[in-house]
């Protein structure tokens, strides 16, 4: 594991972070250490932006979190997000979401077909999330060894490994991002496993057109913004031609070299960047319980990268 040393606190009268961040040696993924999330420090929360911004997802190793730490943890890196289409949120606290196959009663305590499809969170929404949070609180086993994992692949280091007559088409695209698209491909797969929608909750999802190449918020940095999960369409083209184009730059997304797959210990806080990375659930583990808190941050409408920008 390679370490990378910390950011600077640019705020002298907070307390300097201890934080340091260790690369797992891919494009993306590090571990961030010497945080304790229920105490985060401005200078540690600019630290945890730095390594997110550099490796996409991170991860903070050991925390003991409360629903209230961890919400208050996500709104140092962002105003919350609350999921919409959400029947399973930790009381007293709706920005925060049970994911989990658990049942109680025979009735499900969670989300139980969270991130089935690789995709980027909420990118169905005009304005899609910044940050995603899950905190894991019971973590499945087989054979003495966690399952359960999430694999995370870099659009950012997708898009550059394109060919140069491909990037250039690209960044005159844009792709409409669908939640209704997502439901079906899911029911079609037979994945879906939540009540449809009624008319009043279709209303409120629109389909929404974003640029087939993101400029990163932060970074400037171009992301490949079209995933398996929400992407319907690239506008402006035939319907065979468009579903030519998403598989294969589908498929390049895919490839393990751009990966990276976080095996869950209980009490790990990751976090990913939605604008650089898409990410997928692996549900390998059946009906061994499995339990998460997810939180999200508000992101900004994605907005256009073209050649020579920063």
């Amino acid at each position: 594991m390679q370490s990378v040393a910390p950011a600077p606190s640019s705020d002298a009268s907070d307390q300097a972070s201890r934080a340091s961040v260790h690369s797992f040696g891919g494009v993306i993924g590090a571990e961030v250490r010497g945080v304790d999330a229920r105490h985060a420090s401005s200078a540690d929360f600019e630290a945890v932006r730095a390594a997110l911004d550099r490796f996409g997802v991170v991860v903070l190793r050991d925390q003991q979190l409360q629903p209230q730490d961890q919400i208050r943890f996500a709104q140092g890196l962002g105003p919350l997000q609350p999921l919409f289409y959400n029947r399973f949120t930790v009381p007293d606290h709706p920005a925060l979401t049970i994911v989990s196959n658990i049942r109680e009663n025979g009735e499900a305590i969670g989300i139980e077909d969270a991130g089935m499809l690789w995709h980027t969170d909420a990118s169905f929404n005009r304005c899609p999330d910044m940050y995603s949070l899950l905190y894991s609180i019971q973590v499945p086993h087989k054979d003495g060894q966690p399952i359960g994992d999430t694999a995370f692949t870099s659009a950012i280091h997708a898009f550059q490994d394109l060919p140069a007559d491909l990037r250039k088409r690209l960044v005159n695209f844009t792709s409409t991002h669908s939640f209704m698209h997502h439901l079906e491909k899911k029911r079609a797969k037979g994945q879906l496993k939540r009540p449809p929608l009624t008319p009043e909750q279709q209303a409120q999802v629109p389909d929404v057109q974003h640029p087939v190449v993101r400029r990163h918020p932060n970074t400037g940095r171009p992301s490949l913004f079209v995933s398996e999960g929400h992407t319907s369409k690239i506008d402006g083209l035939p319907p065979e031609e468009s579903s030519a184009l998403l598989e294969q730059l589908w498929e390049h997304l895919r490839q393990p070299r751009f990966q990276y797959r976080h095996k869950w210990r209980t009490g790990d806080l990751l976090i990913w960047d939605n604008p650089a990375v898409q990410h997928l659930a692996i549900f390998d583990y059946g009906t061994e319980p499995r339990r998460m808190h997810r939180v999200g941050t508000a992101g900004q409408a994605p907005v256009a990268w073209m050649e020579g920008t920063k």
